[in-house]
């Protein structure tokens, strides 16, 4: 079951309790200031919370005047399910690594104010948990006789993240602007090491990093009910700082330190740091046939991505749906994210039944 949870509505406002997707933010899909769930890579490229994981929740709601708090309280850390050993799938890698060191506070909690000004809605939110994804956090040293050359086994663990987000949805004239904006302080927890059992060759890895996401969206609905859609998405690294040390000495050695790979935040970062991805979405025929396009550009480096679906209701409750995907990378850089991707391109047919 992917939701399954108890609500109650009082007059005053909501209260949720059980394994729920919550959804925060403005802007359609990619929301860099919605982290509460984690994500499911076999999802990826659907839109909305089709790539979402549930989380054993509570949340509670409150209305006042023309605003509303919300708060989430998860009492247990899940993390994102990625593809491991899926040929189909050019970005798996073939095991699922070990996690030497996992979540021991599980507890997340997060808020979000909401309000109307004007003709414009705004929200900030603040968000405390783990990353979704593994990353280095300590490491075996053992060095070869010969040149004193240093061997790394990396230890993977999770560090923890303070996010700060605001968001909005205004409009001028027929266009509606929504926008998004998260501020990501990551930073590696303090092992607690055994010092009698701790190997001699065990080194600390910390890490405190600054990221900033943000996402811009223009939409327009034309007269015959199309809506078309514009995102412009975009990531940055403020400030990064990294230090290996011994485990038992505190002593500080120079050793190298890996790329630095968000683990929290829109999934789409992973793929550039610049994008622009335009979208379109109609319904003919009294709503049973249903058409959407949607094109990803990179425009940090060469690459994009071009889906387009058809949709058709020929019975209530039934869908039949054909859906094609088309990635095209750049030939003279092999390590292009979108030239990995180029064998992920596919054709795919559905039957959908709703009940």
């Amino acid at each position: 079951l992917r939701e399954a949870y108890l609500a109650y509505y009082p007059e005053w406002g909501e209260i949720k309790l059980g394994k729920q997707i919550h959804a925060w933010g403005s802007v359609d899909g990619n929301n860099p200031t919605d982290n509460l769930n984690p994500y499911d890579y076999y999802y990826l490229f659907r839109v909305g919370e089709g790539r979402k994981i549930g989380v054993i929740s509570f949340s509670t709601k409150l209305y006042f005047g023309n605003a509303n708090l919300e708060g989430v309280i998860i009492p247990k850390y899940e993390k994102n399910r990625f593809p491991y050993g899926e040929k189909d799938f050019p970005l798996s890698i073939p095991t699922e690594p070990k996690i030497k060191y996992p979540v021991e506070n599980e507890y997340e909690f997060g808020f979000r104010l909401q309000t109307t000004l004007g003709e414009s809605d705004i929200g900030l939110s603040l968000f405390r948990g783990s990353d979704r994804a593994p990353s280095l956090r300590a490491g075996n040293i053992t060095y070869e006789v010969e040149g004193g050359i240093a061997q790394i086994e990396p230890l993977l663990g999770y560090r923890e993240t303070l996010v700060t987000g605001l968001d909005f949805v205004t409009f001028i004239g027929d266009l509606t602007l929504r926008g998004e904006a998260a501020h990501f302080r990551s930073r590696s927890p303090i092992l607690k090491l055994n010092l009698f059992k701790t190997p001699l060759s065990l080194y600390e890895f910390q890490q405190d990093i600054t990221y900033s996401q943000y996402v811009l969206q223009v939409e327009y609905t034309t007269n015959s009910d199309i809506i078309l859609s514009g995102q412009l998405i975009g990531n940055s690294v403020l400030d990064e700082a990294y230090e290996w040390y011994h485990s038992s000495s505190i002593e500080y050695v120079d050793f190298p330190s890996p790329e630095f790979q968000p683990g929290m935040g829109n999934p789409i970062a992973m793929f550039s740091e610049l994008a622009l991805l335009l979208s379109s979405t109609g319904v003919l025929m009294d709503d049973r046939l249903e058409l959407k396009s949607n094109i990803m550009a990179n425009l940090d480096e060469k690459g994009n991505m071009f889906s387009a679906s058809i949709g058709y209701s020929p019975w209530i409750n039934w869908k039949l749906e054909t859906i094609i995907t088309k990635f095209n990378g750049d030939k003279d850089d092999l390590d292009n994210t979108f030239t990995i991707m180029e064998d992920f391109s596919n054709l795919s047919f559905n039957i959908i039944y709703n009940f």
